[in-house]
């Protein structure tokens, strides 16, 4: 099971994923690929934002079974960095209920 916990409150922003599926055998399980495709572009906004000189602090690691993206965004870049986390959470919403013996959401 992936356990998904999201924090969109407060300066601190995070995303983390513990866990497979175990939907399917590994290279062809539809809910792990799901999650980490969510997780791979939230990343990719956040090195980007990063790179950008918007954010405090940014914390990625993307390790298989257990993956970590946390940042804390400037004052002026804080509402659409939370969008991109809540955009996230809620494609995550939609796989812990399609899927909620594979995936579950801690927010």
């Amino acid at each position: 099971m992936i356990e998904v916990t999201i924090n969109t409150e407060g300066e601190k922003l995070s995303l983390r994923l513990k866990g497979h599926a175990g939907y399917a055998e590994m290279g062809k399980d539809i809910v792990c690929a799901s999650a980490a495709i969510l997780a791979y572009t939230l990343a990719q906004f956040v090195y980007e934002a990063g790179a950008k000189g918007v954010m405090k602090m940014t914390q990625v690691r993307l390790d298989a079974g257990d993956t970590e993206i946390s940042c804390q965004p400037q004052y002026y870049d804080y509402e659409e960095t939370k969008k991109m986390y809540q955009f996230a959470k809620m494609g995550y919403s939609i796989l812990a209920q399609n899927y909620p013996q594979y995936v579950r959401l801690r927010s």
